[in-house]
């Protein structure tokens, strides 16, 4: 995971210094780096300065802030960063609920959002928005597969367990819309 996400990180790094050569461009990172999701905050952060330290572009300014994983502060953040710090682009969030709390507000103010990590569902298809840029995956992802594979290989009945969070029930309402039998959890 680690891997994947620092080199996901890279790529968005190079691109973004190959761009930066043209002129400054400011990041603002919102991610958590306090509390219990910290360490994949920290590894988004770290990742991503590391990327642009290796690039050796010094036109790329980034402001940092802890999210505290709380909507609300990464709505004030954001809203800061956009008005206050005048940003090029945002990235950072590692939780579906703060981008969905943040992205759309975000975007329709005419700014870039690279997600590293979080990929809401709703952010995704027909609501896309062309200033949305998942590095990721999208959420539905892996019970997409999950339920494409089951169908082949003829499960009738299927157990989703997991935390009691939105999350999961969409992801198992997901998971049964493309499953041919049952599922329950």
């Amino acid at each position: 995971m680690r891997i994947i996400l620092t080199a996901s990180l890279l790529g968005l790094a190079v691109t973004a210094s190959t761009l930066a050569m043209a002129e400054p461009i400011k990041v603002g990172m919102i991610t958590t780096l306090s509390g219990g999701g910290a360490g994949l905050g920290v590894d988004v952060r770290d990742g991503f300065m590391l990327a642009l330290k290796q690039s050796g572009n010094t036109e790329i300014t980034v402001v940092t802030e802890d999210d505290a994983m709380k909507p609300e502060i990464a709505v004030q953040i954001a809203d800061k960063m956009v008005q206050g710090e005048k940003v090029d682009i945002l990235t950072g969030i590692i939780w579906s609920n703060l981008a969905m709390a943040v992205v759309p507000n975000v975007v329709g103010q005419d700014i870039v959002y690279l997600s590293p990590n979080a990929g809401p569902s709703p952010l995704a298809g027909a609501k896309c928005d062309k200033n949305y840029f998942n590095v990721a995956w999208q959420n539905d992802n892996l019970h997409e597969g999950m339920g494409n594979y089951a169908n082949t290989a003829g499960v009738k009945k299927a157990l989703h367990p997991g935390p009691e969070l939105s999350r999961r029930h969409r992801r198992a309402d997901r998971l049964q819309a493309l499953l041919q039998g049952r599922t329950g959890g």
